[in-house]
């Protein structure tokens, strides 16, 4: 099977938690930029107004649309962390288990995010 990887930038903070085994899952925004990144969109005409404006503001409306399958996530097999934006910044891959939408745990985020939904990238 091929690999087909995400890649994320992430704080040291978190980076460090990923390599230590600490943290086993990251947390993106739910909007159109990140909604585009994790699933195909199969959607009539899904232009990135409509996207933002109904993503944004209505989880369910996400959730429907991935469960009337309009919505399909990448077969995305590994996320690949970088701790900052230089060719030799510090990077680890890891294997990814599932993407999902939920809230996010205590301690693996800051705190004032922990009643927002995300999606949630759960890695080994």
């Amino acid at each position: 099977m091929n690999e087909k990887v995400l890649t994320l930038t992430v704080s040291k903070q978190w980076f460090d938690m990923i390599v230590a085994g600490e943290k086993k899952e990251e947390y993106r925004t739910i909007k159109g930029y990140w909604t585009v990144r994790l699933y195909d969109v199969f959607a009539k005409n899904p232009t990135k107004y409509l996207m933002d404006k109904k993503i944004s503001g209505d989880i369910d409306y996400l959730k429907l649309m991935i469960r009337c399958n309009h919505f399909i996530a990448k077969q995305y097999t590994h996320v690949l962390f970088i701790n900052g934006y230089r060719k030799d910044s510090p990077r680890i891959e890891k294997e990814i288990e599932s993407i999902t939408i939920g809230k996010p745990k205590k301690g693996l985020c800051p705190d004032k995010w922990l009643d927002t939904e995300f999606f949630i990238i759960k890695f080994k």
